[in-house]
This record gives structure tokens, C-alpha cells and sequence, in this order.
């Protein structure tokens, strides 16, 4: 790596969900604990207009709906079909210790009394989540997720609104794979920089086509799969002037190529390892 080269900012994918429930307040703060740049969410609309910061379209795997007395059939659950009021009094927290995604809690890297305290974790806002950033000093990148045939215009209407009460223009990012929410989004607040989100398939049209395209929208990164990426297309994309924010990098080989590669920022779900392996990465170089 060159001297020249600034090392990737480290962003947390949903947090640092490795090590807790993703998405939710708990992810945050282990975000700024493990030393990320920033982290990394996703919102969804609810039937009452309400943004909130959740994956999935639906709400099952994360939340106790399923065993909730009193909540809609199942259809129903998913964001748009449920009020703030019901998706706040679910527990999006208690799933992390019996699933144990990454396998950290079988590794005993989170003591018990940490995953005790998951339980009953709610849901967050986008509005509480973004005054927690405000004054955690992290940079926020809020994904706009594809109502899938709901209102994606009011998704984008709502965030903005949302982001303009919030007041962190400098160290925010929005990002969709939907570019027609980011060319609403950047007709509404064309203040705040977006990041087009770029899966392998979508990786697999040319640099030209993909440049063209962020041109066309204002971008100034690209967020693309790691499979789309071969070498010299990052710098191919640098050259052109975007940044490129690569997802979701959790291996360490990965990293050391990526930060070779000039790649500005990886989305990870380890970002303590990732700012170990660059650090000492950085070390060798020099």
C-alpha cells in the first residue's frame, strides 16, 4: 500500500451486528465502542408514517412477533402493514443470544449479563437513532430499503424531513439500491451526498455504464458488492471521482486487498477486526 493511500474508513453493517442484535441502539453503541467510522442502518415506512430502522421487509426474524399475543395474522407482519406503537413493543433483541449469527456468543466474546440486557430491545427510530449519532460523533449512513410496492416516496419525504431536523449533513451518507428513491431523495436534499448500492449482478454491467449511471445521479460513491470487484476497478472508479464503499467485508484477506485497492470505506459486521487488520496492515506497508 502506498504511502499516498489514506487506509478505508470502517463502517459497522447495521451496526456491529457480530456482536449484537443488528439494527437497534445496542449495535450502535458496539459500533462506536469497537473504534467504526460509522455505522451503517436501514429504514422502513410504517402504516402510520413512521420511520424506523429495520432490514427486512418483514419482521419475523428479528422480533418476537411470532410468539407476540395479539398482533395481525401473519401477513401482516411486516412494516407497512403495523403501527410505530405495535413495532415498538416487540423485543428485537432476545433472537440475538438464541440464534447467535456469527457465532460470537458460542466463542464467548459477549459476556451473559450483556446478552441479558438484549432482551427486550426495541425496535429504533430513524429520528432517535440519528440524535444518538448526533452526539456519539459517528458519521451515519442510512440506507433507503424498496417498500416493495409501498411508498417509497414517502419513505424518501419522510427521511429527509428527518435528516434535515437532525442536523448532520457533514457526516452523513444515504445510500439505495433503488436509484429511483435517490434521484427523489437528491432532488428533495441535494445537500446531503447519496451512495448508489450495486449488487453482483449489477456489477457485472462495464465501469463506463456504472460511471455513467452515478453521473446521472449526482453520486459521489459507489457501494458495490465485493464479488463485483476485480483489480483496478476501484481506482478506475477513483479516477472518475467516486469513492468506493465496499460491502459486506468480514475477512480479513478481503480487507488487506480492498485497502491495496484504494477502496475508501468497507462495510463490515467485525469492525474491531477491521481496524486491527488495517492498522497492522498499515504498519507493514510502511
Amino acid at each position: 500500500m502506498p504511502r499516498s493511500f489514506s487506509l478505508p474508513k470502517v463502517w459497522a453493517h447495521r451496526g456491529a451486528r457480530s456482536v449484537a442484535p443488528e439494527n437497534t441502539m445496542a449495535a450502535a453503541r458496539a459500533a462506536l465502542a469497537q473504534g467504526a467510522h460509522g455505522w451503517e442502518l436501514d429504514v422502513h415506512l410504517t402504516l402510520d408514517g413512521e420511520v424506523i430502522v429495520t432490514h427486512d421487509h418483514g419482521l419475523r426474524r428479528v422480533t418476537d412477533i411470532a410468539a407476540r399475543p395479539g398482533m395481525p395474522p401473519r401477513r401482516q407482519h411486516v412494516v407497512n402493514r403495523l403501527t410505530l406503537a405495535q413495532i415498538r413493543s416487540l423485543d428485537a433483541g432476545s433472537w440475538f443470544a438464541r440464534r447467535d449469527p456469527f457465532g460470537t456468543v458460542a466463542a464467548g466474546e459477549i459476556g451473559k449479563g450483556q446478552l441479558k440486557a438484549f432482551a427486550g430491545e426495541p425496535v429504533p427510530t430513524l429520528a432517535e437513532a440519528l440524535a444518538w449519532t448526533r452526539e456519539s460523533g459517528l458519521a451515519v449512513n442510512v440506507e433507503i430499503k424498496d417498500m416493495l410496492g409501498g411508498d417509497d416516496a414517502g419513505l424518501v419525504g419522510a427521511v429527509v424531513s428527518l435528516i434535515r431536523a437532525a442536523g448532520l449533513h457533514e457526516r452523513m451518507l444515504v445510500s439505495s439500491f433503488r436509484q429511483k428513491s435517490l434521484e427523489l431523495f437528491r432532488e428533495l436534499c441535494p445537500e446531503v451526498p447519496v451512495g448508489l448500492l450495486l449488487d453482483e449482478k449489477a456489477m457485472a454491467t462495464s465501469t463506463q455504464d456504472i460511471v455513467a449511471r452515478l453521473r446521472d445521479l449526482g453520486a459521489v460513491a459507489v457501494h458495490p458488492a465485493q464479488k463485483g470487484l476485480f483489480p483496478g476497478r476501484i481506482a478506475a472508479f477513483a479516477e472518475a471521482g467516486f469513492e468506493t464503499n465496499v460491502y459486506t467485508v468480514n475477512r480479513e484477506h478481503d480487507m488487506i486487498w480492498l485497502a491495496r485497492e484504494g477502496a475508501a470505506g468497507i462495510i463490515t459486521d467485525f469492525p474491531a477486526r477491521a481496524k486491527a487488520v488495517l492498522g497492522a496492515c498499515n504498519k507493514e506497508e510502511k
